[in-house]
């Protein structure tokens, strides 16, 4: 066999796994088919790359935060999130408009914490939150009442 059959053999056996949808497209291939729906909807240019750039600041808030979230040990709060959310509406504004950085806003205050943050920063805020919760202490007088009062119950 030649290395040119074995080249084709691979290119072709390739392209059936991407048709059958079992290997993923690459990047570039998403961010044109995303374009091309946002211009079947009737979108322009400008209006596209806006879109196009409110997604890539969302996932760059999603990374940010949870970078700062694992640096914290999981003490990260809505005020951190919020922060660097503002930081990247600046560039938004900047470079597309203040209807682009208002809709970003939008987008990360109907979100709650836990779609913001990736996986690892999720789990170093949950092991944070269960070292600050204390087990309740009750007073030694209220068990012995509770002890009674289920012992009458029964």
């Amino acid at each position: 066999m030649s290395v040119e059959f074995i080249l084709l053999a691979a290119a072709i056996i390739t392209g059936g796994l991407v048709l059958l949808g079992l290997l993923p497209e690459s990047q570039d291939e998403a961010v044109q088919a995303f374009r091309n729906q946002c211009r079947s909807d009737g979108m322009d240019f400008a209006e596209t790359e806006a879109a196009l750039a409110i997604r890539v600041a969302f996932v760059q808030l999603r990374r940010r935060s949870s970078d700062l979230g694992v640096a914290k040990d999981g003490d990260i709060s809505r005020s951190d999130i919020n922060q660097i959310a503002g930081a990247l509406a600046i560039g938004l504004a900047a470079a597309h408009g203040k209807d682009a950085a208002k809709s970003f806003i939008g987008w990360v205050d109907m979100c709650p914490d836990e779609e913001i943050l990736y996986d690892d920063a999720r789990a170093a805020v949950q092991k944070f939150l269960s070292g600050i919760r204390q087990p309740i202490q009750f007073d030694p007088q209220l068990q012995a009442d509770i002890r009674a009062a289920v012992t009458i119950i029964r």
